[in-house]
């Protein structure tokens, strides 16, 4: 059992650090990733290394030819679009479940999350934030299957939400003032539309 632990943390280990050089760009599209190499680099074995970069192809990270390349997937501008509508249909889905169940203190929390999203000064700092809100939003929900996928997919949320940002017309701070008090007043319907405004889906 213990074993049986180790191997799957070292796993988790190699998936996280692969992952997140891929995310902040130490790793590039289009570069080789080559298991013997990896392994030797982290001080692992190759087995842990062929796992984690097969969970990594699974989110789009990596992309695999038999025989042939295992290399960091490219960024297309589909990737980005489609993540951008997930996020945001996601999001707003999470908002009609979290918003009951959560507590006043959970309510009250929210809300310089939403701050944070607001005075955002670049697209990295607003999916930062975005993925912040995200992230309360799933702990109050209760809903075990928000969080595992919430874990699941961070690390291609990061990466795919790359120079996503809110709307930038003059609606913009109406509309995240009327978030603000629609979480405040556990508003699911409204905040959900709000959330989708700020974002083009609604």
């Amino acid at each position: 059992m213990d074993g049986r632990r180790r191997a799957s943390a070292l796993v988790d280990e190699a998936y996280r650090s692969l992952g997140g050089a891929i995310v902040d760009g130490r790793l590039r599209a289009g570069d080789r990733l080559r298991d013997v190499e990896l392994a030797a680099l982290m001080g692992i074995s190759r087995t842990p290394v062929r796992e984690a970069l097969q969970r990594l192809e699974r989110i789009g990270l990596v992309e695999v030819a038999a025989n042939r390349y295992t290399r960091v997937a490219a960024l297309t501008d589909r990737a980005r679009t489609d993540m951008r509508e997930f996020a945001a249909h996601t999001i707003a889905g999470v908002l009609h479940v979290a918003l009951p169940r959560a507590s006043d203190e959970e309510i009250a929390e929210m809300l310089p999350l939403v701050d944070a999203l607001r005075d955002a000064e670049s697209s990295r700092a607003y999916v930062d934030a975005m993925l912040a809100f995200h992230s309360h939003l799933v702990a109050a929900s209760r809903n075990v299957v928000y969080r595992k996928t919430f874990e699941q997919i961070d690390l291609v949320l990061r990466r795919n939400l790359e120079g996503w940002t809110s709307i930038a017309d003059e609606t913009r701070p109406a509309l995240f003032r009327h978030l603000r008090e629609q979480l405040a007043r556990r508003d699911a319907n409204g905040a959900s539309w709000t959330f989708l405004t700020l974002h083009g889906f609604a």
